[in-house]
């Protein structure tokens, strides 16, 4: 397994890197989908998204839907495909799937995917390496290979979600050290500072996503942050003292407390009555490494840190901005530094101090696990939606979704850039 390329720049790229990426991205994504036998493209692990099929052939129908709007082609690869794998990808709830699609099997799309790489080959043979601005129709290329490597990580936790033994992992998809001892609770105190966010398209670089274009300066106060992330060790003591049963932790950003939100422990834990607390990894259930961070909801991390008490809570935008400010960077950037666990350097996380700590003393400022912020979602002043893809962004803005940094061990291309944020 490797992502290492750098993604092309769209405004000073060659044709034989251009191509190259493709093909590693299109790659990778074949390689995720053979970890399961065809008949399970036809299960559905997440009741809020569609059958696996659907992603199988989303990717490929987003870059010929793109070329087709922004002009570079002038027909389909097959517009009924077209049409079925590009609708129902960030339902509301479950209500807003249609349930009585017809899916295709697993040979139709697999040929449908193959027909499309065929036409995405010959676009690229075909272009001209000159720079690309966010006006330029080639732009849908790049939209289409960082789209497609958004999926990447997204259907890997959909994957996650399937029986585990009907998974194999891939030889070169190697995990991370498991028996490590997790770190002591070390604490960093980081000055008040004032920061700028945002970038413009007139500065060059790589791809980036409408969210990203604009500018806004943002100022904070003295901060006490941990050099690590949460550990399982850590949160496995908020388990342990009652936390998922104690309503007054719940009530955090103005959430109540809901049915759906009464868990018992993170989403990924099992209990086992001989082996304890178990770690349904990517491929395989493994015993909870307690030197790794843990995942968990927005519900859980602000939960976490109001029964911590002391005025812990999670970072704004802004404080997260400034601790990241000596993050060693390779060609101004995060993507290609050895430092971080992005772009499937490992198909896991890392213990929470497996990887240097930045000047300021900061482990895992980006990759490993994405960082939950107190930060709602909301546009950069000068936002403006590209009009390929206008609804990649806009419907998200406001209070009820909140932002992501950092990237994950499964952030790859533009997704592992400093610049790259999610809700």
């Amino acid at each position: 397994m490797t992502s290492s390329l750098i993604p092309p720049s769209p405004y000073d790229f060659t044709r034989d890197h251009l191509s190259a990426y493709f093909e590693n991205t299109w790659q990778l994504y074949d390689e995720l989908f053979a970890t399961f036998d065809d008949d399970a493209l036809s299960k559905q692990p997440d009741p809020l998204r569609h059958p696996l099929v659907f992603y199988l052939g989303h990717t490929a129908a987003f870059y010929i839907n793109k070329l087709l709007m922004a002009g570079i082609i002038s027909q389909g690869v097959d517009p009924e495909l077209e049409r079925l794998f590009a609708r129902g990808v960030d339902p509301r709830d479950a209500s807003d799937l249609d349930a009585q699609l017809g899916w295709p099997d697993a040979h139709t799309a697999r040929d449908y995917r193959a027909r499309c790489k065929d036409v995405v080959r010959r676009v690229i043979a075909r272009s001209e390496p000159e720079p690309v601005s966010p006006a330029h129709p080639l732009w849908a290329l790049f939209m289409g290979l960082e789209h497609d490597r958004i999926h990447l990580e997204t259907s890997s936790v959909l994957i996650r979600q399937l029986h585990h033994p009907t998974l194999e992992r891939p030889a070169s998809w190697r995990l991370a050290p498991t028996h490590t001892s997790p770190p002591q609770e070390r604490w960093l105190t980081h000055p008040a500072s004032s920061v700028h966010i945002g970038r413009s398209p007139a500065e060059g670089g790589l791809f980036g996503w409408d969210n990203e274009f604009g500018h806004a300066t943002h100022t904070h106060n003295d901060l006490e942050v941990s050099a690590h992330l949460v550990s399982h060790h850590d949160f496995l003591a908020f388990l342990e003292d009652g936390g998922y049963h104690n309503q007054a932790l719940w009530s955090a950003q103005g959430w109540q407390w809901r049915s759906e939100h009464q868990l018992t422990h993170p989403r990924f834990w099992r209990r086992d009555e001989h082996s304890g607390w178990m770690l349904r990894a990517m491929f395989e259930e493994l015993p909870l490494p307690m030197s790794w961070p843990v995942e968990v909801t927005a519900h859980e991390a602000h939960a976490y840190c109001k029964w911590r008490g002391h005025g812990t809570r999670l970072l704004s935008e802004a404080e997260h901005t400034s601790l990241t400010r000596d993050a060693p960077l390779v060609a101004g950037d995060v993507i290609a530094c050895p430092d971080y666990n992005l772009n499937l350097r490992f198909a896991s996380s890392t213990p929470v101090d497996h990887l240097p700590a930045t000047p300021c003393g900061l482990h895992d400022p980006y990759g490993n696990v994405w960082e939950w912020l107190s930060s709602p979602f909301t546009p950069l002043e000068g936002f403006a939606p590209h009009p390929l893809y206008d609804d990649f962004s806009h419907p998200y803005f406001g209070e009820d979704h909140l932002m992501m940094r950092a990237g994950s061990w499964a952030s790859s291309g533009t997704s592992a850039s400093r610049h790259y944020l999610l809700w």
